[in-house]
C-alpha cells in the first residue's frame, strides 16, 4: 500500500473541487449505442492489456475517482473550477458503445482570465486500498471524445489581457515541483482554416520552485480536423522520466498526428505524471449559448499496448 509520503504528496495535489451533476444536454443526433461495448469488443489478448478503463455503463464515475476525489486511497479525482459554471454527469442519449456516457459542461466562458474547468484525473489502475499502483512508465492511454458543436476557443486581440490567443485543454498530463501541480503535456483545441483541430503543447519549468515555464507549442503541418456532433478518438504514449529523453506520440482516429522526443515528462519532485481529460478554458465561441461548451467522453482506457489500432 501506498506509504504516508506518497499520500501527502497526492492529497496535495488535489485543489477545491466539487462535485456537481445535472441532466444531460439535449442532444440533435441520435445516439450511436451498441449492445456490447468498445471494450468488450477488442481482442482478449487486447484486453489482458487494459490497466485502467471507464466506460460509465455503471452509471457512475466511481472509476475515475474509486470512493470519492477527496478519500485517502483515491487514485483519482474528478476537479471542478468554478463549480457555478462547471458540470458533469452520465447520459443515456449518447454513447460511442453501450449505453452511457459521461459529459462535461461549461458556462459562461466569456471572460478571459476566469477559467471554467471539469477535470476527470487518474494516476494509478486501483485505489491505494485495493493493492493500486501508479500507472508504468511508458504507457498509451485513450479516450472517445464527442463536441456538441463547432467550436472556437480564439480571443479578439481586443479582448486579450494574458495575450495567450486563446486555449481549450481537453486532454492533459500534469506533475508536482515545489510551488504545485504543473501541466507539462496537454493537447489544446485550437481553431484555423480547417476548422477545430489538436495542437500539442508541452511545457518545461526549468525552475522547480516556481511554476514559470517555456512552452513549445506545436502544430500540425496538414491539421486534421475534428468534426462537431461526430465521436472522436485521442490516444497520446506517455513516457514518464524526469531526463530530457521521453516520448510523447499522438493519434487522432489512428492516425498519427504528433511525434515529440527528447522531452521531459515528470518533474523531479514528482512521484509520478497525472492523466486526465476535461472541459477547460476560459473563453470559448460556438454552440448555441455564448461562453457554453459541452464535451462527451466514453471508453477511457490506460493500457500497455495501442489501442487506436482497433478501432
Amino acid at each position: 500500500m501506498k506509504n504516508g509520503k506518497g499520500i501527502s504528496c497526492l492529497i496535495a495535489m488535489i485543489v477545491a473541487a466539487c462535485m456537481c451533476c445535472c441532466g444531460s444536454p439535449t442532444l440533435d443526433e441520435e445516439t450511436d449505442n451498441q449492445e456490447t461495448t468498445f471494450i468488450e469488443n477488442l481482442p482478449s489478448t487486447v484486453t489482458s492489456e487494459i490497466l485502467w478503463y471507464c466506460d460509465y455503463e455503471d452509471g457512475t464515475y466511481q472509476k475515475w475517482e474509486d470512493a470519492g476525489t477527496h478519500d485517502h486511497y483515491s487514485g483519482g479525482g474528478i476537479f471542478v473550477t468554478d463549480s457555478a459554471n462547471s458540470t458533469y454527469g452520465i447520459t443515456g442519449d449518447l454513447s460511442k458503445s453501450g449505453s452511457k456516457a459521461g459529459y462535461a459542461t461549461i458556462r459562461n466562458a466569456t471572460t478571459p482570465g476566469e477559467n471554467k474547468a471539469v477535470r476527470f484525473m487518474r494516476w494509478t489502475d486501483k485505489a491505494w486500498n485495493d493493492a493500486g499502483t501508479y500507472f508504468p512508465d511508458a504507457a498509451y492511454y485513450s479516450v472517445f471524445m464527442y463536441f456538441a458543436a463547432e467550436y472556437d476557443p480564439t480571443k479578439d486581440p481586443g479582448n486579450d489581457p494574458n495575450n495567450d490567443g486563446g486555449w481549450w485543454n481537453l486532454f492533459q498530463f500534469k506533475a508536482r515541483n515545489n510551488a504545485g501541480s504543473q501541466p507539462i503535456v496537454a493537447l489544446d483545441l485550437y481553431y484555423g482554416s480547417g476548422g477545430m483541430t489538436i495542437g500539442l503543447s508541452i511545457k518545461d519549468y526549468p525552475d522547480d520552485n516556481s511554476d514559470d515555464y517555456t512552452q513549445n507549442y506545436v502544430k500540425q503541418t496538414n491539421p486534421t480536423e475534428i468534426k462537431a456532433n461526430s465521436w472522436v478518438h485521442f490516444e497520446v504514449y506517455y513516457e514518464k522520466t524526469t531526463e530530457y529523453a521521453g516520448k510523447v506520440i499522438v493519434w487522432q482516429n489512428g492516425k498519427q498526428i504528433f511525434e515529440e522526443d527528447g522531452i521531459r515528462t515528470l518533474l523531479p519532485q514528482a512521484e509520478t505524471a497525472t492523466w486526465g481529460v476535461g472541459n477547460y478554458t476560459d473563453y470559448v465561441n460556438g454552440g448555441t449559448e455564448a461562453g457554453t461548451a459541452t464535451l462527451y467522453y466514453d471508453d477511457a482506457i490506460v493500457a500497455t499496448t495501442r489501442i487506436s489500432q482497433y478501432l
